[in-house]
C-alpha cells in the first residue's frame, strides 16, 4: 500500500499559520519573537555566570568584586525572567483566542459549504479529523516559538564555540539526528493511520451525544438500551485506546534512540575537554565555559531537530484542519451572476433531470421533466421514499443534478451565485430547529435590525399573536428551556405557526413546504396548508405531502412514483383518471373513514 504524502509541508503549514495569525492578531507573532529573544538571552547570561566567577577567583579578585559580579548577573537574569514571564502570560491568552478562531473557521465551513457535502462521507470524515485537532493550534504556536528559540540559541552558541574542535560539533549533530529521524518515523506512522483514530472518535462522539438526547430517552427506557449503548461505547473506547498505545509505543522507541545518542555525545564531549585541560593548556574558566557552551549547543541542536520533529507532528495534524477548510465546493458561492429578489415572477424548470446520490447504486430520480409557472401552486405527492424531498432539494439548489438542468426563468441555476439563489426561497422542512434566541430573532433569523412591526404582523397572520402576548416578554421571550431558565415552550401546532410566521417574514417569491406538518393529524395539516396558501397568494408555491387530501386545493398535483413523474393534473382530473393517484387517495380515505368509525364506536 502506497503511503499518501501530506497535503502540506511543515514549512507551508508554519508559514500559513503565521500569515493567518498576522492577519488576525499581529500581537501573537510579535509576542513569539519577544519570547524567543528573552529565552536565549537568559540562557546566554547563565552560561557566562560560572565562567566569569571562576575567572575572577583565579585572578584573586576581592570578595566585593565577586559579590558585585554575582549581583549584576542576578539582576540581569531577574529582569529578563520577569519580562519573559510577562510575555508568556500574554502569549497563553492570545494563543487560546486563536484556538477559538480556528473553531469558528471549522464551524463556518460546515455552515457555508455546499449542502451536498454534508451528506458525503468524505466530508464528514474530514470534519471529524479536523475537530480532533482543532484545539491544538495553541500547541503549534508553542512549537513554533520553541523551534525559533532553539535556532537563535544555536546561532549564538555556535559563535561561542569557534575554538572547539569541529569534530565535536559534527558528533553532536550526528547523534541528535538519530533521535530526530526516529521521532519523524513515529509521527508519520500516526499520520498515515489517523483515519482509524478519527473513525473511533466519531463513533464515540456520536454514541455519547445521541445517547443523551431527549428524543431517544423513551426508546432507551422501553427497550432497555442502556447496557447495549454502554457496550458499544466501551468497545470503541478500547479500540481507540489500543490505537493510542500503538502510537505511544513508537514514540517510546524514538525516545530510546534519542537517549542513546545523547549518552554517546556526553561521553565524547567530557573526554575531549578533559584532554584539552591536561594536554592543551585549556584554562579552568575556559573549561567551565566550554562545557556549558558545548552542552548548551547540543541542547539547542537537539531542540532544533526535536522541534522540527514535533512541529512536523503537529503540522501533520494541522494538515487535517487545512484539508477540511479547503474541502472543495462546486457551487458558485463567491462568484456567479447575482440575483436580487424583486417583485417579478419566477418560474422553475427541470429538463431531463436525474440524481444519483454519492455512493448509491442507482438513481433516486430519473429523467424528470417539469415546468412550474410563476405564481402557480403545485403539489408534489407520493409514497414515503418516492423522491419528493430529493426533488425539492434540486429545486432549491441544494444539489446539482447528476444529469440534466434546473433552470430559473429559463437560465441554468449553476450560472447564478448560489447564495443569491437561496434568497429567492422561503421553506419549511420536515425537520426544523428552534435556536436559543428570542421569538423575534427566530422569526427574523437575525439579531440585528429586526422589524418588530413586521414580526408582530406575521405572528398575527399566523394566528399566534394571542399566545405570544401571554408571555411576560412577548416577542422578546427566550426560547428553549434547556438553555434559558425563563425559556418559553410552544406546542407542536404553535411551533408550526411560528415557522409560518418565519416564512412570511422573509417574504421570498418562492415558497416550499416539505411535509413540515407530518406530526399533525390530517385535518390539522390540511387546515395549515390552506392557511399557507391563503397567505402566500401570488407567490410560486410548492407543497410536498404524502397525504393526498392536504393538497387538493393546488392548481396542479404531481405524483412521483418509481423515480419518475407518474401522473400530473388537478385533484379532480387525477381522480377521474382512475390511476395511481386515485388508488392511493381511496386507500388513504378508507383508512381515515375506518378510524373515524372506530372512534365513534368508543
Amino acid at each position: 500500500m502506497t503511503k499518501k504524502k501530506p497535503t502540506y509541508t511543515t514549512y507551508q503549514n508554519t508559514a500559513h499559520l503565521l500569515k493567518t495569525a498576522w492577519y488576525w492578531d499581529k500581537r501573537i507573532v510579535l509576542i513569539i519573537a519577544a519570547q524567543i529573544f528573552f529565552t536565549v538571552a537568559i540562557s546566554t547570561v547563565w552560561i557566562f555566570l560560572p565562567a566569569t566567577v571562576v575567572e575572577r577567583i583565579i585572578n584573586n579578585a576581592t570578595a566585593e568584586t565577586l559579590i558585585f559580579t554575582v549581583l549584576a548577573f542576578t539582576v540581569a537574569i531577574v529582569v529578563l525572567s520577569a519580562l519573559q514571564t510577562w510575555f508568556d502570560s500574554i502569549a497563553q491568552m492570545r494563543r487560546s483566542l486563536f484556538n477559538i478562531y480556528t473553531m469558528f473557521q471549522i464551524r463556518d465551513k460546515v455552515i457555508d459549504t455546499d449542502y451536498v457535502n454534508l451528506e458525503m462521507q468524505e466530508f464528514t470524515d474530514a470534519k471529524s479529523k479536523a475537530q480532533n485537532f482543532m484545539y491544538m493550534t495553541n500547541s503549534i504556536f508553542w512549537h513554533i516559538q520553541g523551534l525559533g528559540t532553539n535556532i537563535l540559541g544555536f546561532i549564538v552558541y555556535l559563535i561561542l564555540l569557534t575554538a572547539v574542535n569541529p569534530l565535536v560539533v559534527l558528533i553532536s549533530a550526528a547523534t541528535t539526528l538519530l533521535g530526530m529521524f526516529a521521532r519523524i518515523w513515529a509521527n508519520r506512522w500516526r499520520h498515515s493511520n489517523d483515519h482509524i483514530e478519527a473513525a473511533y472518535n466519531k463513533r464515540i462522539f456520536n454514541i455519547n451525544y445521541n445517547g443523551q438526547q431527549y428524543g431517544i430517552a423513551k426508546d432507551v427506557r422501553l427497550y432497555k438500551m442502556l447496557p447495549w449503548i454502554r457496550r458499544i461505547f466501551w468497545r470503541n473506547i478500547a479500540r481507540a485506546y489500543k490505537f493510542t498505545r500503538s502510537v505511544e509505543t513508537r514514540h517510546w522507541l524514538a525516545d530510546i534512540v534519542a537517549g542513546v545518542g545523547n549518552l554517546i555525545l556526553n561521553s565524547i564531549v567530557y573526554i575531549y575537554l578533559i584532554w584539552q585541560v591536561l594536554y592543551e593548556n585549556l584554562t579552568v574558566d575556559a573549561f567551565v565555559l566550554m562545557v556549558a557552551a558545548v552542552f548548551g549547543f547540543s541542547g539547542w541542536f537537539v531542540g532544533i531537530l526535536g522541534g522540527i520533529a514535533e512541529l512536523s507532528e503537529f503540522s501533520l495534524r494541522f494538515c487535517r484542519i487545512r484539508e477540511f477548510l479547503n474541502f472543495p465546493d462546486k457551487f458558485k458561492q463567491q462568484d456567479g451572476e447575482n440575483i436580487t429578489p424583486e417583485d417579478i415572477p419566477y418560474s422553475l424548470t427541470l429538463e431531463n433531470v436525474s440524481l444519483q446520490y454519492s455512493g448509491a447504486a442507482e438513481t433516486t430520480l430519473d429523467n424528470i421533466n417539469l415546468h412550474i409557472n410563476a405564481g402557480e401552486n403545485v403539489a408534489i405527492v407520493g409514497a414515503n421514499g418516492a423522491g419528493k424531498t430529493t426533488l425539492v432539494k434540486l429545486l432549491c439548489g441544494f444539489y446539482d443534478p447528476t444529469s440534466g438542468v434546473v433552470r430559473l426563468n429559463g437560465k441554468d441555476i449553476r450560472e447564478y451565485n448560489r447564495k443569491a439563489y437561496y434568497r429567492l426561497f422561503t421553506a419549511v422542512f420536515q425537520n426544523f430547529n428552534i435556536l436559543p434566541n428570542t421569538i423575534a430573532e427566530n422569526i427574523a433569523q437575525t439579531v440585528e435590525n429586526i422589524d418588530f412591526d413586521r414580526v408582530n404582523h406575521c405572528l398575527e397572520l399566523a394566528e399566534l399573536s394571542e399566545k405570544i402576548a401571554t408571555f411576560p416578554d412577548g416577542v422578546n421571550s427566550h426560547m428553549l428551556k434547556e438553555i434559558y431558565l425563563d425559556g418559553v415552550v410552544l406546542s407542536g401546532g404553535e411551533t408550526q405557526r411560528l415557522m409560518l410566521a418565519r416564512a412570511l417574514y422573509k417574504n421570498a417569491p418562492i415558497l416550499i413546504l416539505d411535509e413540515p406538518t407530518a406530526a399533525l393529524d390530517p385535518i390539522a395539516e390540511s387546515r395549515l396548508y390552506e392557511r399557507y396558501n391563503e397567505l402566500a397568494s401570488g407567490r410560486t408555491s410548492i407543497y410536498i405531502s404524502h397525504r393526498l387530501a392536504s393538497t387538493r386545493f393546488c392548481d396542479r398535483i404531481i405524483l412521483i412514483d418509481n423515480k419518475q413523474i407518474a401522473e400530473m393534473g388537478t385533484h379532480e382530473e387525477l381522480l377521474a383518471k382512475g390511476g395511481k393517484y386515485a388508488e392511493l387517495f381511496e386507500i388513504q380515505s378508507k383508512y381515515y373513514r375506518e378510524n373515524a368509525e372506530s372512534l365513534e364506536d368508543l
